[in-house]
């Protein structure tokens, strides 16, 4: 048996820095719970999460059959947790003060990880000020948080929201200058960025490896392909989530009015509640659509299972988003996909799966989106093949179990590194 072929048969003292964590549910919370639990039937894996998600994390693991990782549940000292409670402590900061109660636990622990990697939250604004308490190899990612907005679409956000934003994108091209930030990633082994805009922001301070890999996944088995039988040429645009500016629902809402024009049997279903909810529907009503834009508020799993089935094509508008677990569903069920070609949904969405816009400004953004929803209206064959690859792309790229596979190929070469540094 080789060198290489020994580590490769050898299992890592893991942990995994997961600030979210959560069963059965998306996003960040859903991948510090299933990248814990796939790494845990490769590793001897260990969590740090947050204390509060103990009771529905203990309660998922009596029944559950495999490998079950170690969770070490951390919080910062009562006083902390008392000023988060009552709102004077921002989220930002409380998750600073919880990596310091981390790296003040791992310091004081009589054990020792072969790997220690920074999950969740995946935002590099706040760097894992964990890994002060550790000497072992440092993996840290997917991280996103480096998307911005460019200046000439900010008019998408309305005034008030329109300066917060530029002010967002000055505090983030600030914090990527942050010394704690280039000293945390100039001390990894290895970095994976969770979409194309981070990693140019930040790449330059990496002294090691790098990779891509979007932050969020899927559980394929759990999606149903839909039958798309229905022989009526009513076309029904889908787009879920909240209804707020960074989402993008201006724009998409210019670019159906427009092509309604042209094209008057289509529909517009936008799945989610938010901020923007009633000056949206006020706007399509003003727009003279309100008859083809339907907004059914926030609902349950069941019911958005029923959108994807009912739905022909998914609109994901977004102008700000590291990624989009609600782009990954769709495609799951074999819906093809309308995004910008920007952030995450750029990685998400392969040409074969949908139709991405270019989106450096407004009229632009509005342009492109009415154009591919007139596309996929007029190439039923091409929108039908679209939703087929996009759904082998989840299954084959974005699964849980394909994600956990890679970041585990990962951890063998740089324990594989390790080894030869050591020989």
């Amino acid at each position: 048996m080789t060198q290489d072929e020994t580590v490769n048969t050898m299992t890592a003292k893991v942990l995994l820095i997961a600030y979210a964590c959560e069963p059965g549910r998306g996003s960040e919370p859903g991948t510090g719970w299933n990248m814990a639990l796939g790494l845990a039937k490769y590793h001897q894996v260990s969590v740090a999460t947050r204390a509060n998600n103990r009771p529905v994390i203990e309660r998922a693991l009596a029944e559950y059959p495999g490998p079950i990782p170690r969770f070490l549940y951390i919080d910062p000292s009562s006083w902390i947790l008392k000023l988060k409670a009552i709102g004077i402590l921002p989220v930002q900061l409380f998750y600073v003060f919880w990596q310091m109660a981390v790296a003040r636990q791992l310091k004081r622990a009589d054990c020792s990880f072969d790997i220690v990697h920074q999950l969740t939250f995946n935002s590099f604004e706040v760097p894992p000020f964990a890994f002060s308490g550790t000497k072992s190899i440092r993996v840290w990612g997917p991280v996103g948080g480096g998307q911005t907005v460019p200046t000439s679409l900010l008019r998408a956000f309305g005034p008030a929201a329109e300066v917060k934003e530029w002010l967002r994108n000055l505090r983030v091209r600030l914090s990527a200058k942050s010394p704690w930030v280039r000293r945390s990633l100039a001390s990894c082994s290895l970095v994976l960025f969770a979409n194309h805009e981070t990693r140019k922001l930040l790449e330059s301070g990496c002294h090691q490896m790098t990779g891509m890999m979007t932050d969020v996944g899927v559980d394929v088995k759990k999606f149903a392909v839909r039958v798309n039988a229905k022989s009526s040429s009513h076309i029904v645009f889908l787009c879920v989530g909240r209804i707020e500016a960074r989402k993008g629902v201006f724009p998409l809402l210019d670019a159906f009015r427009s092509l309604v024009e042209t094209q008057p049997d289509v529909e517009l279903r936008f799945v989610g509640d938010g901020p923007l909810l009633n000056t949206l529907r006020q706007k399509a009503c003003k727009a003279g659509v309100s008859n083809q834009v339907v907004f059914t508020g926030k609902v349950g799993h069941d019911a958005i299972a029923h959108e994807f089935a009912s739905a022909d094509i998914f609109v994901f508008p977004s102008l700000r988003d590291t990624s989009g677990t609600v782009v990954l569903e769709a495609m799951a069920t074999g819906l093809p996909v309308i995004c910008f070609d920007h952030q995450g949904a750029a990685l998400m969405v392969g040409k074969e799966s949908g139709i991405k816009v270019r989106a450096n400004d407004y009229t632009e953004a509005v342009s492109g989106l009415r154009h591919a929803m007139a596309s996929m209206i007029q190439h039923e064959i091409q929108r039908r093949n679209f939703g087929l690859k996009a759904r082998d792309s989840v299954e084959f790229v974005h699964d849980w179990s394909s994600k956990v596979a890679r970041i585990h190929s990962y951890y063998i070469e740089l324990l594989n590194g390790a080894k030869r540094t050591k020989s």
